[in-house]
């Protein structure tokens, strides 16, 4: 949770708590019918602004993790395409030493004959 939502939430609560304090009868006192109404609809009211911004930070959570899974998504594959690159150089790499091993293997009979010739 960073600073903006700690700020948010608390500002949350406190309304909440407000809300209580000012539209809730203390025991033993009798509440106006009015009062009952007007403060259950500034509860409502604040209930309704919790939960839509709880909604928004869902949503933007949801996009992010969204984001993220066609980062991961996209990184895969360039990861897929480098390991193919990779093996074709390899191959490419036993193939050449393979040629180079045999050609030396030929020049050193080729020099082991030249010296029995002499």
């Amino acid at each position: 949770m960073d600073q903006s939502q700690a700020v948010s939430s608390s500002e949350f609560e406190g309304q909440i708590r407000e809300v209580i304090r000012r539209d809730v009868a203390p025991a033993g006192q009798p509440q106006a019918e009015g009062d009952s109404e007007s403060g259950a609809g500034s509860v409502n009211a604040l209930l309704q602004r919790v939960a839509g911004s709880t909604f928004k930070e869902i949503d933007r959570l949801l996009d992010e993790l969204h984001g993220l899974r066609n980062l991961l998504q996209s990184e895969g594959q360039r990861v897929q395409r480098e390991i193919v690159k990779y093996a074709q150089l390899s191959q490419a790499a036993m193939k050449s030493t393979k040629v180079i091993a045999e050609g030396m293997t030929q020049l050193q009979s080729s020099a082991e004959t030249m010296h029995k010739d002499r």
